[in-house]
């Protein structure tokens, strides 16, 4: 399969698989969406729930991916990103049918009652903040720079219309054709980077019943997913230099082998995988080096009430931009506050130019 059909069926796959394993990077007290005392993290609707829902999200992504992969030579290239949609709808209706199932168990036998819920604050995240490890950032840096270099000395000799896109189209050779690929390693970068940046100053996930420990887990879990992030960064960024390279007729690639192009960015997906779920939401999986205080005579609080459907946080007498993510790995933003509001507006806006500007350059 050559880098084009790679590229629109890869989407398919990857999504399927992370919707699929998402439960079992969760942690035991937040259960698709639902908030559950730590002694009721292995009841029995949740254990069948959690059966039900790996095998639904793994028969939805095998069909999504035989579809997409059965669509390409058979039409346009969003044919694949539509099967994309549904893919995702149907997983949606798998975590929701698993959510409504549990929180009506908890409900009705009332899994809260006689236990002290307690909400626990780390006063040493602003005096003793985590530092932010910006030396991962070089790598990128050095591929974006790498980028102008080259793309600076081949302008000159360039011809007219150049061939560029896994689809072979061909536009008109101008500053915004060339340096195009720059421009998405910037935008990948600053942004991957600047939503890490407000991540750090967050306020970590702690757990009532462990405060201690989980704020030393968290700190290693904040560091390690930071630095998987810009690994990240820089492969994508290298993956967009190996694309502009052979629009800037640097070398030649055909058949099997323009699928090279994608490996780096298949291999910073590996790593950020590997350590999101190796450690864990919140790095709950993490050993926890030190002294601890568990068990603790509190539970951690019943939230349910902020999270619409389980996923999305709204809390208005919440200052955060961000938190913890509810379901899986990750953060989410606070909808409640206006400034995440101002945040989703510039990711959107950015790339919206960028759009607009490639249409009225011919791209």
């Amino acid at each position: 399969m050559s880098a084009g059909p790679l590229a629109a069926v890869s989407p398919v796959l990857v999504v399927g698989v992370l919707m699929c394993s998402a439960p079992a990077a969760s942690r035991p007290t937040l259960q698709f969406g639902v908030r559950v005392p730590r002694e009721r993290a292995g009841a029995l609707v949740i254990r069948r729930e959690r059966r039900a829902y790996y095998w639904r999200t793994a028969a939805i992504a095998v069909c999504c991916t035989v579809a997409a992969v059965a669509v390409q030579g058979h039409g346009s290239w969003w044919l694949s990103r539509i099967i994309l949609l549904p893919e995702l709808a149907a997983g949606l209706g798998c975590f929701w049918v698993a959510r409504r199932k549990i929180a009506a168990v908890k409900s009705a036998d009332n899994w809260f009652a006689g236990l002290r819920q307690t909400i626990v604050a780390d006063t040493t995240w602003r005096t003793d903040p985590p530092c932010f490890p910006a030396r991962w950032l070089m790598p990128a840096l050095a591929v974006i720079a790498a980028t102008v270099i080259v793309g600076a000395v081949r302008y000159p000799d360039l011809p007219a219309r150049l061939t560029v896109g896994f689809g072979g189209r061909e536009v008109a050779k101008s500053v915004v054709s060339v340096f195009a690929m720059v421009v998405g390693q910037l935008w990948i970068t600053v942004l991957w980077t600047g939503l890490m940046l407000i991540v750090y100053r967050s306020r970590p996930d702690i757990e009532a019943a462990d405060p201690a420990a989980s704020t030393r887990r968290y700190r290693r879990y904040l560091v390690a997913v930071t630095q998987a992030v810009l690994t990240l960064a820089a492969l994508v960024d290298l993956t967009l230099l190996l694309a502009a390279l052979r629009n800037w007729q640097v070398f030649r690639l055909a058949g099997p082998g323009s699928a090279l192009l994608i490996l780096p960015f298949a291999v910073g997906l590996v790593v950020l995988a590997v350590v999101s779920f190796r450690t864990g939401q919140g790095g709950f999986r993490l050993a926890a080096h030190g002294p601890g205080y568990s068990p603790a005579a509190g539970t951690d609080r019943d939230d349910d009430r902020f999270w619409k459907a389980g996923l999305i946080y709204f809390n208005r007498d919440d200052p955060a931009i961000m938190v913890a993510a509810r379901f899986g790995v990750g953060w989410t933003f606070n909808v409640a506050n206006p400034m995440a509001w101002l945040i989703i507006a510039g990711i959107v806006a950015v790339p919206a130019g960028l759009v607009a500007i490639s249409a009225a350059a011919g791209l």
